[in-house]
Formats: structure tokens, C-alpha cells, sequence
């Protein structure tokens, strides 16, 4: 019964611990854009509009804007350059931030996923869903074995390109499955199992 207790609390702990970031990030940028908002909404004629103070839809306005305009930036090549040398410099040196980054699955950006192919890896007695990292050469691959229920928890490991046989589906169908403990891998590979079984 403690066992069940503790997991439970730390598996909610997991839960809320992005969502409070998340929160705690939105408002202490509320914050800084209240600042610049209050002088702006004391030229205006009205301090409220539809029950909403002026400097609060001013500072939500001007939060967003930041977004919108850190997003076109996180597009350019200079940006994400010096993001991932602050990341590389500095906060992957903190613990926290690290755990935080790998249980939100930021780890890898949708750069460095796009090409990764969803494969079924065949090992002595069973398969296992992964991806393609890289190849080496023309015979083997490095392939990263998703975990359930966390996909960007698993293991890194190089095979040769005989045991690989590639899916037809996405990086986020597999880390849809695994996230459901493979509830639904069936539709997904069954034809891809059939069609690699050894002929009798």
C-alpha cells in the first residue's frame, strides 16, 4: 500500500512538474510586460474593456508578440546556434533542467527527428520497435530503442542493416505507442512482421 502511494504521488509529481514551469515561465513574463504595459494603458481613454483592465490585454498582447518574434528567430541558423551552446555551456550542467528537458521530450527538435526512420528491429527471439540514427556505412545502422510509457528514455544500439525492417508510419505514431505501452502496435506492424517471417 506505501509502495502504491509513493509511486502514485511521484507519478503525479512528474505530471504537474511541466505544467507548473509552464505556468510559472507565463507568469513571470506577465510580469515583465506589465511593466511596459502600464505606461501605455494610462494614455488610453479607458482602463477596462469587457471586464478585462487595459494593462492586462496590453501585457498579454505584448507577452505574445515576444513569442511570435521568437519564434521567427528560432528559425534562423545564428538562433538555434546559440541556444544549443547556452543548453551545451550551461543549463545541461544543471540537473534539474536536464530531467525537465528530457521528460517534456525536448531532447531532440523536430530538426534532428525528421529524418530518423521508424524500423522494427529483429533480435534473437523477438522484435522491437526504434529508429534509425544514422548509418554507418552500408551494412549497419545505430538505432535508439524507445522506452514505454517514455519514449525518449531508452537505449542506443548498433545492428546490422539485415535485422532492420522499416514501417510505415511516423516518429509520432511510435511515440503515440509507446506512450500507450504499445496498446495499438498491432495494426501497425502486423503486416511488416508477416511479410519479414522466415518461410517455412
Amino acid at each position: 500500500m506505501i509502495r502504491l502511494i509513493k509511486t502514485t504521488v511521484l507519478g503525479g509529481m512528474l505530471f504537474l512538474v511541466p505544467i507548473v514551469i509552464f505556468i510559472g515561465v507565463i507568469g513571470k513574463g506577465l510580469q515583465l510586460t506589465h511593466q511596459l504595459a502600464a505606461p501605455m494603458a494610462k494614455v488610453l481613454p479607458v482602463q477596462s474593456f469587457a471586464g478585462m483592465a487595459v494593462v492586462e490585454m496590453i501585457a498579454l498582447g505584448i507577452l505574445v508578440l515576444i513569442c511570435f518574434i521568437a519564434g521567427l528567430a528560432a528559425r534562423t541558423t545564428t538562433a538555434r546556434r546559440l541556444v544549443q551552446s547556452l543548453e551545451s555551456n550551461v543549463l545541461d550542467k544543471v540537473p534539474a533542467y536536464a530531467l525537465m528537458k528530457a521528460k517534456t521530450g525536448s531532447v531532440l527538435t523536430p530538426d534532428d527527428t525528421k529524418d530518423m526512420q521508424p524500423v522494427l528491429i529483429r533480435f534473437d527471439d523477438s522484435w522491437q520497435l526504434g529508429f534509425v540514427v544514422e548509418v554507418i556505412g552500408d551494412d549497419r545502422s545505430i538505432i535508439f530503442l524507445p522506452g514505454a510509457p517514455d519514449p525518449w528514455s531508452g537505449s542506443v544500439c548498433a545492428v546490422t542493416n539485415d535485422r532492420l525492417q522499416p514501417l510505415p508510419i511516423n516518429i509520432k505514431d511510435v511515440v503515440a505507442l509507446m506512450k500507450r505501452l504499445g496498446k495499438g502496435s498491432s495494426e501497425a506492424v502486423r503486416a511488416d512482421l508477416a511479410a519479414s517471417a522466415p518461410a517455412a
